[in-house]
């Protein structure tokens, strides 16, 4: 099932869903920057197959989705479309628990969100939060960033991301690089936007009060994986957990080992079902 929805702002994205027959549960997937929700063809049907409906979007500026490629005028925005997809899936199904499982920037999304407290998230399971970048960015740059978000905000670069290093499995980084829908272009004002809401989140962080399994590879070279480890303390939530997958690259759900990745992911949401 495929079709659009428009933003608050006039954006039109493109989301589908895919229901679990029987379902017990509903599953909303957060992409990461640069990508699309299509790349998550695997975990979807492993969700499906145990009971979990799945909706997934393609951010703006992202896959078939309207905006500018690696853009965005405010990180809220992307927060708010999450807050759309949300009230879409509540009004439209049966009320079944209701579950985030979001990657890099989409983490950072949910996890920015998750400090709304919305009643309707059960919780998250996070891969590889983008709450922190594994490469130092040279203080010049920093500058240059921020001048040109103020003076030229739609500039854009090219976004450095290595395909290579995406996963352990080769073939992962050579459909990533052939895809069509994947861009490789980030603004000054979406660098901007996002270490503003990085450094937000960090200051905030003990406002979230959601149950939360957050999973990081030590060898991730996009995502911090030691500012995942410096957040993870200082979020509220009663129930959380950090698993740590050593030697593991950024897509945890593109591994080698996805397989047990998406086991984790499902036992946990089934763990949380009945509270």
């Amino acid at each position: 099932m495929e079709e659009s929805i428009i933003t608050q702002d006039r954006t039109k994205l493109w989301m589908w869903r895919r229901p679990a027959p029987q379902a017990v549960a509903e599953a909303i997937l957060v992409h990461g920057f640069g990508e699309h929700s299509g790349r998550y063809g695997a975990l979807t049907s492993h969700l499906s197959a145990r009971g979990c409906s799945v909706t997934g979007y393609d951010q703006r500026g992202h896959g078939k989705s309207d905006g500018a490629r690696g853009h965005v005028e405010r990180f809220k925005d992307y927060e708010d479309d999450l807050g759309l997809m949300i009230r879409r899936v509540v009004s439209n199904e049966a009320p079944l628990p209701l579950f985030l499982v979001a990657h890099s920037m989409g983490g950072l999304i949910a996890l920015r969100y998750l400090l709304r407290n919305d009643p309707a998230i059960r919780g998250a399971v996070i891969s590889a939060p983008l709450v922190g970048v594994a490469a130092r960015v040279p203080p010049h740059k920093l500058l240059i960033g921020k001048i040109s978000a103020a003076l030229m905000p739609r500039l854009t670069l090219n976004n450095e991301i290595d395909p290579a290093v995406l996963s352990r499995d080769p073939n992962v980084g050579a459909a990533y690089a052939a895809d069509p829908l994947v861009h490789h272009v980030v603004s000054a004002r979406w660098f901007a936007e996002a270490t503003r809401a990085m450094e937000d989140l960090t200051r905030r962080a003990s406002e979230i009060k959601k149950p939360l399994l957050i999973l990081h590879g030590s060898d991730d070279k996009l995502a911090s994986y030691d500012a995942t480890a410096r957040l993870f303390p200082l979020i509220g939530s009663k129930d959380k957990e950090l698993r740590t997958y050593s030697g593991f690259y950024h897509e945890l759900f593109n591994e080698p080992e996805k397989e047990e990745l998406f086991s984790t992911v499902t036992n946990w949401i089934s763990g949380h079902l009945a509270a």
